[in-house]
């Protein structure tokens, strides 16, 4: 720590004031800083706006030693070590101005460390000096003026003593007199220096309260937080600590499928008609465990069907039908899982505000109910802590849902109560009989589409071939440019080998094993033969007709003929574009857009592109692979639009 003496401290700051019982003073430093040369991202940031106590702790923590820059993240919340400088001056320069209001002379010392070890710290301790001279016989008195004679206490490190007990003394006072207590219904950009009260405000935690509740409900609260990871978000939290005490989230119900009766009200009584005698004893089910529902038992469980001798489903239980749909109806994993959480989300309902209800009671006034908890969902159901399913501390929503979400599961709903009627285990379906259109989404931007423009790509492609060249560039290169002119999915991307690809007399053509396992054929135009042909060079395949057709069309970088995994193209995609999208000089809105792009909006940018392009919409409905052509139009609809729009300036324009 560099020493600076009173005389060669900057004249802008004037004379410093000390009454005349401290004629002499010892050399004073600054706090430290970082150096000056660091890169100083939030320069023009304020890190203090309004004066609480942390700040008051922060100060007192720097009048004790202890390093600023470790001070500062603890009390000031800063990200980085390079932005202490600005919050210390911040601070430094608020609490002064506190002072010189009040008219204390001794403002100028808020913010200097000063030296009190010095020589001293090399004084031997009373007790050596003791037993090193043989001075046990002697009184304390005796003993301790011997000490003093032998090593003199250094005068400047007590006169620095007594200048850092002036100043802690001056910064209690201060902080009784002028340290706001932060509430609840604070903003954020009060407490939080402005990018991360900006980035707070985005995600819509406005105040001090909202922040508070979403960081005690746990889980990835931060996801919403563009460059926000777990050590930034673990900082975001310790610096809330310091203003606010952390919400205590009431405890949740074990929520588990089982026999037992609801944990809320009384089980409701069942019908003997419900059950049929055949059933009475169903023979045991494994238990389900699923990242999407609890643990379930259904060792003792009842048939809860209205199953009759005609009954198409051999089932015991509400469960066990569940799984029959799931089984006979879900074409992949994913639907399997999006079919198994709707479902057993509606079992735990029925189970726990139902009074024990099951699918066969479950009434017109039931799914009514049940439409508008979907639309509000209570806190006690949501939960966000890494707990097993079926276990304390897991619930069954990890937030409200979104409309989209609400809409997807009560189709989902309903059409598992349309097939358990069709095989007979229901004899009614009452959601026949309510309205289950939810409308649109009135927040949803009708235009806004998951679309790289012909600007961004263009950009992006500059980008990539700005890079030193590697197996790296090369494949996201080719993955931008094939995707662009094919539009595949990446399941089917990642699936396919250069045997699928043929030239027919009509051209270049490759079969794809789409969704839901159906096969179709799509067109691969020049430019995405183009870009295969450099993919294959680069990784010294030759061209289309030479390579070996067992060679998957994209490859890991370390080997050609080995194929990579959903999660290694998501994360290689999803890193470049944001790299690229970053440096690119692209307006404002749209690079944080495009912040969030993925392998899958390659897939829009081609639908949009071939729109916009004027490709005839079945065209384009093939090539996609999508089931209709209302599909291609709802999603891709922006020429429509367009031609809507000259069409009526033609006629009123």
């Amino acid at each position: 720590m560099p020493k600076i003496d009173l005389l060669s401290w900057p004249q802008a700051l004037g004379p410093l004031d000390v009454d005349a019982s401290h004629p002499a003073l010892p050399p004073v430093t600054p706090s430290p800083s970082p150096p000056a040369d660091a890169a100083d991202a939030a320069a023009n940031a304020r890190y203090v706006r309004r004066l609480g106590p942390h700040h008051f702790a922060y100060l007192r923590a720097v009048a004790e030693g202890l390093a600023p820059v470790d001070c500062a993240r603890r009390y000031l919340g800063v990200e980085h070590g390079h932005q202490a400088r600005t919050a210390h001056r911040e601070a430094v320069d608020a609490v002064r101005a506190v002072a010189r209001r009040r008219g204390d002379s001794a403002w100028r010392l808020i913010g200097l460390s000063f030296q009190t070890d010095g020589a001293g710290s090399a004084r031997l301790a009373l007790e050596d000096f003791v037993a090193e001279h043989g001075l046990d016989g002697f009184g304390e008195g005796d003993a301790l003026t011997l000490y003093e004679e032998a090593w003199p206490a250094d005068r400047r490190a007590v006169r620095g003593q007594r200048l850092r007990q002036r100043q802690l003394a001056l910064l209690r006072r201060l902080e009784g007199l002028s340290a706001e207590t932060p509430l609840a219904s604070d903003l954020v950009s009060g407490w939080f220096d402005d990018v991360t009260a900006g980035k707070l405000i985005a995600a819509g935690m406005v105040s001090l309260g909202e922040l508070n509740a979403r960081v005690s409900s746990g889980g990835r609260w931060y996801a919403a937080l563009p460059a926000v990871g777990i050590a930034k978000a673990e900082r975001i939290a310790s610096h809330l600590a310091t203003l606010l005490p952390r919400d205590v989230a009431g405890a949740k119900p074990l929520f588990a499928l089982t026999a037992t009766p609801s944990l809320f009200t009384p089980a409701r009584s069942r019908s003997p008609s419900s059950y049929s005698s055949a059933f009475s004893s169903p023979a045991s089910l494994a238990c389900l465990p699923s990242e999407d529902t609890g643990l379930v038992d259904l060792s003792d469980a009842t048939s809860a069907g209205a199953l009759t001798s005609t009954s198409l489903l051999r089932a015991g239980s509400d469960l066990q039908a569940v799984q029959g749909w799931i089984q006979a109806r879900a074409g992949s994993v994913a639907t399997a899982r999006a079919y198994r959480r709707e479902a057993h989300r509606l079992l735990l309902w029925l189970q726990y505000e139902c009074e024990g209800a099951t699918l066969s009671q479950m009434s017109i006034n039931d799914c009514g109910a049940y439409l508008a908890f979907l639309q509000n969902i209570p806190t006690r159901w949501i939960s966000r802590e890494r707990a097993l399913p079926g276990t304390l501390g897991w619930a069954p929503f990890r937030g409200s849902l979104s409309h989209a979400s609400c809409r997807q599961a009560i189709v989902i709903v309903a059409s598992m109560f349309t097939w358990l009627q069709s095989a007979q285990y229901l004899a009614g379906n009452p959601w026949l009989l309510v309205n289950q259109k939810t409308g649109d989404d009135r927040n949803k931007q009708m235009l806004d589409s998951k679309a790289l423009s012909e600007a961004a790509v263009l950009e992006v492609l500059r980008f990539i071939d700005g890079q030193v060249p590697s197996a790296s560039r090369a494949r996201i290169r080719f993955i931008l440019r094939f995707l662009e002119a094919v539009g595949l999915r990446s399941a089917e991307l990642l699936s396919a080998t250069l045997g699928d690809l043929r030239m027919e007399p009509e051209g270049w053509v490759m079969q794809v094993h789409g969704k839901g396992a159906k096969n179709r054929v799509a067109a691969v135009p020049g430019q995405a033969l183009h870009a295969l042909e450099e993919y294959l060079l680069e990784r010294g395949m030759g061209s289309i007709r030479t390579a070996p057709p067992a060679a998957p069309l994209l490859a890991s970088t370390q080997d050609p003929m080995a194929s990579i995994g959903y999660q290694a193209l998501y994360e290689h995609v999803k890193g470049w574009l944001a790299r690229a999208v970053r440096a690119s000089s692209l307006p404002t809105n749209e690079r944080e857009r495009l912040l969030g792009a993925t392998t899958h909006w390659l897939r829009h940018t081609f639908g949009t592109r071939a729109i916009a392009r004027e490709v005839p919409l079945d065209v384009i409905q093939a090539q996609m692979g999508h089931a209709s052509i209302q599909t291609t139009t709802a999603i891709y609809g922006r020429t429509p639009i367009k031609r809507r729009v000259d069409e009526l300036g033609k006629a009123f324009g």
